[in-house]
């Protein structure tokens, strides 16, 4: 897996951890929540029970106190009997417990208890003091409206969690589906490759088929010659169609070629010259004039032996372009961060139906030719993080422009 595609998951991993700590965070403090709402709801209406008794000694006036959180409450004196019960049947009876431990801090002693029909209440014992009195309340509240924090706590976790699994599943979803573009783009490259294999094999076997024929040809007219000097010119064009296998061969080779070899921070403007003073004598011969205009030192990362293969690949397919003569001009300059090399030729230019094909592999206008050359020096540029560019008009010439990452 690619690391970009593993910063895809960091927004659902996040997400679910937060959903995860949220999640036990509810869990933990909701019960909590409930619990002291029913103790501050009990601890108000005891206290509420007390004032009322407190102003009306008669404890029948207790029957006229209801809530509809209360389930039921009665209250006990000393001698444990019932003074007062939302049952009144139960008045007048006596209980078995009235003197309960209480909590020593609070004076409280609470407890879940379920009833005979099966819910659970929350039951508060708590002292009351009467005009001249000293009383246990029971109260029991039904736990309803408290246990709303703990459900809607359970609630908002599922939704969470329903939310959480709908973003892994979408997650999922995107990621399956860009896997598999990438295997239809990984195949269609494929078949592309093998599309050009088959291409690049017919090249090979034209452009090699003919300089063998014409090897075998010469070496034959060899075994006949009448003397040495017909023989050594035999030989001489023997020499040349294997000097055209070879040049084929390192082209190839070259454009297989995937790594950069070692990088070094060098200085363009003596590289450039370097080439422009290896094709000049060649250049001389077909009566073009190479013109230079440096630039003052501009550096960049390049793999030198890569840079003057694209530089002399260029200078010589601009003489080529120029087949009676006229001015090749080579100009650097920094063009912001990066280093641009301009190549121009004076010849017959590159018709514009021409210009989206010159740089796949294996395409070529010429007679002879692979159709390798601008191919090769276009990959060399991406290679760098730079760029190979063209620019052309019919009978006035044509522009290629070198962009490499300078040195900041």
């Amino acid at each position: 897996m690619m690391k970009s595609d593993k910063l895809f998951f960091v927004i659902p991993i996040c997400f679910t951890i937060l959903v995860g700590w949220f999640s036990w965070s509810a869990l933990k403090i909701a019960p909590q929540m409930a619990a002291d709402h029913l103790r501050g709801e009990g601890l108000s209406i005891a206290t509420a029970i007390e004032a009322l008794t407190t102003a009306e000694p008669d404890p029948e006036v207790l029957a006229r106190f209801s809530t509809e959180d209360i389930a039921y409450f009665f209250v006990v004196d000393r001698d444990g009997i019932i003074l007062f019960h939302t049952n009144p049947k139960l008045i007048g009876t006596i209980w078995g417990d009235p003197k309960p431990k209480l909590d020593s801090k609070s004076g409280i002693r609470e407890e879940r208890k379920k009833l005979g029909t099966g819910e659970e209440i929350y039951q508060l014992q708590t002292r009351i003091h009467p005009t001249g009195g000293n009383c246990l309340l029971t109260l029991a509240l039904h736990t309803y409206s408290s246990d709303k924090v703990i459900r809607r706590t359970h609630t908002a976790i599922i939704v969470t969690s329903l939310l959480t699994l709908t973003l892994w599943l979408v997650t999922i979803g995107i990621m399956y589906l860009l896997c598999r573009d990438k295997q239809r783009q990984l195949t269609m490259r494929r078949q592309d490759e093998l599309a050009q294999l088959g291409e690049f094999g017919a090249v090979i076997a034209h452009e090699i088929r003919n300089p063998l024929a014409g090897i075998k040809g010469f070496v034959q007219l060899i075994e006949t010659a009448s003397d040495m000097d017909e023989a050594r010119l035999y030989a001489k064009k023997v020499v040349h169609q294997s000097l055209r296998m070879e040049a084929l061969v390192d082209n190839l080779l070259a454009y297989a070629r995937e790594d950069l070899g070692e990088q070094q921070l060098t200085d363009l403007t003596p590289l450039i010259e370097d080439c422009v003073e290896m094709i000049r004598m060649e250049a001389k011969l077909a009566g073009v004039e190479v013109v230079y205009l440096p630039q003052t030192a501009i550096y960049a990362m390049i793999d030198h032996d890569r840079i003057i293969q694209l530089l002399l690949n260029l200078l010589k397919n601009g003489l080529q372009a120029m087949p009676d003569g006229g001015v090749l001009l080579v100009e650097s300059k920094r063009d912001h961060y990066q280093a641009a090399i301009t190549i121009t030729d004076s010849g017959i230019g590159i018709p514009p139906e021409s210009i989206a094909h010159i740089f796949k592999p294996f395409w070529t206008s010429k007679a002879k030719g692979t159709g390798l050359g601008l191919a090769l020096c276009s990959k060399i540029a991406h290679a760098h993080g730079g760029s190979l560019t063209v620019k052309s008009t019919i009978g006035v010439g044509t522009t290629f422009t070198v962009t490499l990452p300078m040195e900041k």
